[in-house]
């Protein structure tokens, strides 16, 4: 089972019938930058990870056989016009492409953990101390399943069931009910490591061996890479009929980040009105800040109105990227909490929010 994070597809259930496999990597490597391309067929899956100007990994397995790199790469372009894969593409961020990429290369390090000997949360913490890469593979006792815990610098960005489709579960939920599971059943835990290196795959050798040997005779490949082409030209050739793409990445991004803004000052409020000793308007105290930071942050300047919180609600109508928002907000809060001398106690109920937003924060390389 190939485990992705497949929550936000740009495209989904292409058939690969109808698909050249070179082109489409090409395609996309100009639309989403970096990613990975996902095959399923009712007996076999496979997976082509790139970046802008590489195929950084292949992984492709069936009931017979796995195969990785190269190998993979062939075995799809092999059978993907007779197998009839159902194809979808994810985007995936710049700094977690060679962790997934590089997933299938794990490598143990510690095997057949007992849960009567090592103590499971005990376990989460000391990888979570050591910023480990890698993940927990779990299987509980009596046959009960198990599932598998991912960990990027430390951090869980997501779990996946043993009997699930291979998608990643980012919810709490999962983990909590995984970590009861273990107490209640026991269990044995494998622990890997991914590598976050591998030589990629250059285009410039892939292009050759993308197209088929009865092809190659006829039709050389060309020496220089085109340029990709315009989403809009792939939609209207007849062999690909895809549904319309998602929004772009840039907007989805927008849009979670403001989520977690959103929670992040409300958790601030909540934090602040729960301290007596504190006789502070919240919305008051938040503005005067924005003020000061306008010379820096002109979208926090109450004139133009673009970036606003009230009542536990944030309301943006601004152009600047999720990059120089997070940057904005966290520093305020930051310089709040310092001025009023709320470390401590705001830091306690900052874990909750820490675990909500993990993939942000991991993504914006953000500290409070």
């Amino acid at each position: 089972m190939i485990i992705l994070p497949r929550e936000e597809p740009v495209v989904v259930n292409l058939n690969s019938y109808f698909l050249k496999i070179d082109k489409l990597v090409e395609h996309y490597q100009g639309e989403v930058g970096t990613g990975c391309i996902y095959f399923k067929s009712p007996s076999s899956e496979a997976v082509i990870f790139f970046d802008e100007a590489n195929l950084i990994n292949s992984y492709y397995s069936d009931k017979k056989e796995q195969l990785l790199g190269k190998d993979a790469l062939d075995k799809i372009i092999d059978i993907s016009p007779i197998n009839n894969f159902s194809v979808s593409v994810f985007h995936i961020v710049p700094e977690r492409l060679y962790y997934w990429a590089n997933q299938a290369h794990a490598e143990v390090l510690y095997s057949d953990l007992n849960s009567e000997f090592t103590d499971f949360e005990g376990l989460i913490n000391k990888l979570e101390g050591e910023k480990h890469n890698g993940c927990i593979d779990v299987k509980l006792n009596q046959n009960a399943g198990g599932g598998i815990l991912f960990l990027f610098n430390g951090l869980i960005i997501g779990c996946a069931s043993e009997k699930g489709d291979g998608g990643l579960d980012r919810s709490t939920q999962y983990q909590q009910k995984l970590l009861a599971s273990v107490k209640k059943l026991g269990g044995v835990f494998n622990v890997k490591k991914i590598q976050l290196n591998i030589k990629p795959i250059s285009i410039s050798v892939v292009k050759s061996e993308l197209v088929p040997a009865h092809v190659k005779a006829s039709h050389p490949a060309p020496e220089r890479r085109p340029e990709p082409k315009p989403a809009a030209k792939l939609e209207k050739q007849p062999e690909i009929k895809a549904p319309a793409p998602s929004p772009a990445a840039g907007q989805k991004e927008t849009k979670k980040v403001l989520e977690m803004l959103e929670a992040l000052l409300s958790l601030l409020e909540r934090v602040i009105q729960s301290n007596k000793k504190l006789k502070v308007d919240f919305e008051t105290l938040l503005n005067k800040k924005f003020v000061e930071k306008a010379d820096k942050y002109d979208f926090l300047d109450p004139f133009f109105d673009e970036f606003r919180y009230s009542n536990g609600r944030v309301d943006y109508a601004g152009k600047a990227s999720a990059d120089v928002l997070v940057s904005a907000i966290t520093e305020c809060v930051r310089e709040i909490v310092l001025s009023l001398g709320i470390v401590a106690p705001f830091r306690k109920y900052l874990e909750s929010w820490k675990k909500g937003f993990a993939n942000e924060i991991i993504d914006f390389d953000i500290e409070i």
